[in-house]
Order: C-alpha cells, then structure tokens, then sequence
C-alpha cells in the first residue's frame, strides 16, 4: 500500500437545504450535494481567510439524502432603472431624490432533506494545520447553500489516501470526468463552479482554468477501480 495524499475528513449534516443552480430562477433547484465552489467558501470562512484571497486546496464531496421536498418563500425583484409606480409595484425604496418599485411575489425553492455527507480536504502544506484547527473548533457558525443552512459538523480527522481497485461507493459522489474510467454507465454530469477571481472592476468571474469542474454524480452502489480511498473504504475523489 502506497500512501498518495494525506487527508481532512469530515463528516457532516444539514436538513432542508438549498444548493441552488445558477441557470434556476423562478423554482431554486437545487443540487444533490453542493458544488466545490460552496464547499470552498465555508472553508475560507472557516480559516478567517480575507475576502478575495484564495489558498488552493483540493476537494471531494459524498453523501446521500432522503429525496427533496419543495417550499413556498417570498421573492423580491427589483431594479434601480425601474420607477416607481403604485398600482405595479408593492415595495418602495428610497434612494436620495428618486423612488424606485420594487415586487414581492410567492416562489418556490427545492429543498434536499436529511444530506449526510463526507468531505476530503487536502490544503497546501502550510494551511493543512489551519484548516484542521478550524473547522474542529469553527469560530462563527459555519453554511453551505443560503446563509440559513447551518453545517452540523459531526467528526473531523486526519486520514490517508491511497489507491484501490474494486471499490463500491457507500454514498453519491462527484467524480471529475477526467479522473476516473466509468465505461458504458449512462449518468448525470453537472459543470459545477470551483475558483474565482476579482477583476479589475471588483467582480467575481469564474477563472479560465480550474474555474469550473465536470463532474458525473456517480451513484452509490457503483464500483470504481484504480480511486483513492480512505481507511473507512469511503472513495475520495479529489477535484
């Protein structure tokens, strides 16, 4: 056995929460586990890490759920071209010597129930013991989707990963398409967001490179081979 990378595990829930996709607007759907870019930032706030500065680490995300139910929110729409106009609009927001109208309306958002999940972290050397520390003792109350979703944090270790051939996986898992041989097996890919940059404006734009990872929501129940593992058998699959 042949140690390829040391590992942060961390098990963790959340009930009823939203992992929103980008292209969803009037029902928040959600993803079945979040995407690298959220799971990044929870550890970033973690860390106390400036905003804006990024330190590299790569990342896998398991778990598995008890399906999705969908919930009634209230929705505000606005824009700051818009006047205001009493028999359109039902809020008015002040702004100097201009009223803009604002809606309020009733939409839906698609909540996934009960996710336990599974969290490999391999930080670069010199954040390894930080990003441990952190999350074992977080200093505020850590999220991942809406800011209301708290993260219950259950276990964080330190484990080794190493390379298997036969594995089957315990829970859902993304694998980056790159990575892995899935033969003739039809399933689901997402793009998901990974690592952003500020611009020059200060926005937040997606980098060319590593920005953005393809990954097959592989099942669980399916067998892998040549994928690292942990000593709980559990597969990591590093993005």
């Amino acid at each position: 056995m042949i140690i390829m990378e040391k590992a942060i595990r961390v098990e963790c829930f959340q009930n009823l929460v939203n992992y929103r996709k980008p292209s969803s607007f009037i029902i928040k759907e959600s993803y079945p586990l979040p995407p690298y870019s959220t799971v990044l930032g929870m550890i970033h706030t973690a860390c106390g890490y400036p905003k804006g500065e990024f330190h590299p680490m790569k990342i896998s995300v398991q778990g598995k759920n008890a399906g999705s139910v969908s919930e009634l929110y209230t929705r505000y729409s606005f824009s700051f071209d818009t006047k205001y106009e009493s028999a359109r609009h039902q809020i008015c927001i002040r702004e100097k010597n201009r009223d803009y109208g604002a809606f309020k309306g009733v939409a839906h958002v698609e909540l996934i129930c009960r996710n336990e999940m599974i969290l490999h972290i391999v930080p670069a050397e010199e954040d390894f013991d930080t990003v441990f520390r952190s999350l074992q003792n977080p200093p505020v109350y850590l999220a991942l989707g809406r800011h209301e979703d708290i993260l219950d944090i259950r276990n964080v270790e330190i484990v080794e990963l190493w390379k298997e051939n036969g594995i089957t996986a315990r829970n859902d898992i993304y694998i980056p398409v790159n990575s892995v041989d899935i033969g003739n097996r039809c399933m689901t890919a997402y793009t998901l967001t990974r690592e952003y940059e500020i611009t020059k404006q200060g926005l937040r734009r997606w980098k060319a490179e590593n920005g953005k990872v393809r990954a097959y929501y592989f099942p669980h129940g399916g067998t892998l081979d040549n994928v690292l593992v942990d000593r709980y058998k559990d597969i990591a699959a590093l993005a």
